[in-house]
């Protein structure tokens, strides 16, 4: 019997963004980063800023921010918990446009 099948597969929050005032998105992000949320929830930033090398249709001027949780249910109660959607989110707004996705690993 395959106990690996019923662990929670490892799930990764992607964020991309068109910023718009730097100021006020840095601001977001040392908050974000100093109330440990991300920990909390067992998120480790795997990738934050500017692509090195746009391969293939990547437009100018957009970031990422890539976050790897242990699953989707620990990516989803860090994006949906009351800290970060009350206190942390509001922050970045009117900073740019961003997209946020949860992908879960195969």
């Amino acid at each position: 019997m395959n106990d690996t099948a019923n662990l929670p597969k490892p799930a990764t929050l992607l964020l991309t963004a068109r910023v718009t005032d730097a100021r006020k998105m840095a601001a977001y992000a040392k908050a974000l980063a100093d109330s440990g949320l991300c920990a909390a929830h067992g998120g480790v930033v795997a990738v934050d800023g500017q692509p090195v090398n746009r391969l293939e249709g990547w437009p100018d001027g957009v970031g990422a921010v890539m976050i790897a949780f242990p699953s989707r249910t620990a990516a989803e109660s860090f994006w949906f918990s009351t800290k970060y959607q009350d206190e942390l989110k509001p922050l970045r707004r009117g900073a740019g446009t961003v997209q946020a996705a949860i992908f879960e690993a195969p």
